[in-house]
C-alpha cells in the first residue's frame, strides 16, 4: 500500500527527529510534574506513610495519566504530519492570476547605485516574486525607447526565467526611455486576451512596472489611466534619489553637443519617484522603492493577493487520501480518557480501600 505524508518524503528524517524530541520533552515534563507533586505531599506527610494512612492509596493508579498524555501527544504529532494512504479520484483545480512585467532596459538601468546595477537588481526582484507565485502566469515586456513583448503570458516559469536572464540593455534597439510605450504594449496584450476568451478579467491582472522613472519621451501617466481599465498597475522604483553617474549613449551626446557648448559624456541618473508614484496612482496600484532585502516584493505580493484569481485548469486525478482525522480522533480520545481517569481516581481509591478491608478482617480472625 502506498503511504505518504503532507511533506516530501525526503524530509522524513527531520520530522522523525522533531517528533522524538517533542515526545522526550513531553515525558520529561510529565516526570518533573510528578516529582514536584511528590515533594509537595512530603511537606505534609512522609511518602512511605501515605499508603498506611490513606486506605487504597497506590502510586500505580496515576500511571495511566502519563501514558494517556504521552500517547495523545504522539497521535497529535502524527495528525500534524498528515498521513496519506488509500487512493481516491479527486478534482484538481488550478487558479491563477496574470502578471505582466514591464522591465526598463534603458542605459540608465546600468547605474550602480544599486549593486551590481539597477537592471540586475530588478531581475532579482522578479525572480523572487516568481518563486512566491507558483500558480500565476507571467509575461515579460522589455522597453527602452520602444517596447516589445519578450515572453507571452505563460505558466512555464522555466521558460520565463530563461527569457528574463537573456534580457539586457541591447534587447531593444531604439534607445531612450518610453514608459508610455511599455504600458501601451501591456494594454494591447490584455486586449488580445479579452478577445480570445470573450471575458473581461481586470481584477485578476497586474502590470508590474520596474523602472528608475526617467522618461525621455511619452506621457506615462496618461497611458496608465487608460491601461488601468484593463489591469492594476504596480510599480517598483529602482535606484536612488541621489543618483549615480552613467555614460551617456552616443546619440544623446550628439544631441547635447550639437550647439558645441556641451562636451561631457556622463550623466547623473536619478530615481524619479514622483513620476512613478503618479503612474501607480493612475493605475490604482501601489508604489514601492526597491530595497536591499525582499520587503518591497513582500509589499507587492501582499497587494497582488487581494486580486481575484480565475480557473485556468480543472482535472480529475487519482490521489492519496489525507487521513489526518484518524490520529487526531485517537489523540482527542486519549486526552478525554486522561480527564476521565483523573476524575475517577478518587472512586478507584475508595474501591481499593473497601476491597482491602475483608482481607484484613480475615487475617485478624485467623
Amino acid at each position: 500500500m502506498t503511504f505518504g505524508f503532507g511533506f516530501p518524503m525526503t524530509q522524513l528524517p527531520l520530522w522523525l527527529a522533531l517528533g522524538a524530541a517533542a515526545l522526550l520533552l513531553t515525558a520529561a515534563g510529565l516526570h518533573w510534574l510528578e516529582r514536584r507533586r511528590t515533594r509537595r505531599l512530603s511537606r505534609f506527610v512522609q511518602h512511605t506513610l501515605l499508603a498506611p494512612l490513606l486506605k487504597g492509596y497506590d502510586e500505580r493508579v496515576r500511571r495511566p495519566l502519563f501514558w494517556c498524555t504521552a500517547l495523545g501527544v504522539g497521535f497529535l504529532l502524527l495528525a500534524l504530519a498528515q498521513p496519506h494512504w488509500g487512493s481516491a479520484w479527486q478534482e484538481v483545480r488550478r487558479h491563477s492570476r496574470d502578471v505582466l512585467v514591464c522591465l526598463d532596459v534603458s542605459k540608465s538601468m546600468l547605474a550602480t547605485d544599486m549593486l551590481p546595477n539597477r537592471l540586475e537588481r530588478a531581475k532579482q526582484k522578479v525572480f523572487t516574486l516568481l518563486d512566491e507565485s507558483p500558480g500565476d502566469r507571467f509575461g515579460l515586456i522589455a522597453f527602452a525607447g520602444a517596447a516589445g513583448v519578450q515572453c507571452p503570458l505563460t505558466l512555464d516559469h522555466g521558460y520565463f526565467r530563461a527569457v528574463l536572464n537573456a534580457v539586457d540593455t541591447d534587447t531593444i534597439s531604439r534607445k531612450g526611455t518610453d514608459i508610455e510605450a511599455a504600458l501601451a504594449e501591456a494594454m494591447q496584450v490584455f486586449k488580445d486576451e479579452d478577445a480570445k476568451t470573450d471575458d473581461f478579467a481586470r481584477d485578476t491582472r497586474a502590470i508590474l512596472l520596474i523602472s528608475d522613472g526617467e522618461q525621455i519621451s511619452g506621457d506615462a501617466v496618461a497611458m496608465a489611466q487608460e491601461a488601468g481599465r484593463y489591469s492594476r498597475i504596480y510599480v517598483i522604483g529602482v535606484g536612488s534619489p541621489e543618483g549615480a553617474e552613467i555614460t551617456i549613449p552616443d546619440w544623446m551626446a550628439r544631441e547635447r553637443a550639437r550647439g558645441g557648448a556641451v562636451r561631457t559624456m556622463t550623466h547623473i541618473s536619478k530615481l524619479d519617484e514622483e513620476t512613478l508614484i503618479r503612474i501607480a496612482e493612475a493605475g490604482n496600484g501601489p508604489y514601492v522603492a526597491a530595497t536591499p532585502d525582499d520587503w518591497d516584493i513582500n509589499q507587492i505580493r501582499e497587494a497582488m493577493n487581494r486580486l481575484d484569481s480565475r480557473l485556468v485548469e480543472s482535472d480529475v486525478r487519482l490521489r492519496l487520501v489525507n487521513r489526518y482525522q484518524w490520529p487526531l480522533a485517537a489523540a482527542i480520545l486519549l486526552f478525554a480518557a486522561e480527564g476521565f481517569w483523573l476524575a475517577a481516581m478518587p472512586w478507584v481509591r475508595v474501591w481499593r480501600a473497601r476491597r482491602s478491608v475483608p482481607g484484613q478482617g480475615e487475617a485478624q480472625h485467623g
